[in-house]
């Protein structure tokens, strides 16, 4: 569960990442709290992949102790969407303890999100 400034917001950013809202509260009005998931993560269907709620106090990026840790089937085209959606990227690297590639992004409470390329055996 991550704590956010504002889930709306967050559940957009989420969304470009393939991430879609399974549930929410309350039902109608301003997000408090959103159950997110992605079809393409494993037993997705047995519950939640991420959840997000309304933070009591401000969020403070400088002091987050997580660091999120993500696959996608095509990581240049991934980047490549989240650029045309304004949203910074780093540049492709190929470190050596990855059989591929990844790059890192901040989703808007500073939150940094590490997003690799998949492989035939990543779960």
């Amino acid at each position: 569960m991550i704590h956010v400034a504002d889930v709306e917001r967050s559940a957009a950013f989420y969304r470009l990442l393939g991430f879609e809202i399974g549930n929410r509260v309350p039902s109608t009005g301003p997000l408090g709290w959103a159950w997110l998931y992605s079809t393409h993560a494993p037993n997705w269907k047995t519950g939640p992949n991420l959840m997000l709620t309304c933070a009591e106090s401000t969020i403070d990026a400088s002091a987050q102790q997580v660091l999120f840790y993500l696959y996608a089937k095509d990581l240049k085209a991934l980047r490549s969407a989240l650029l045309a959606h304004g949203i910074a990227a780093s540049e492709i690297s190929y470190p050596e303890y990855l059989p591929d590639s990844e790059f890192e992004v901040q989703d808007p409470d500073g939150y940094t999100l590490m997003i690799a390329q998949s492989a035939a055996d990543t779960p």
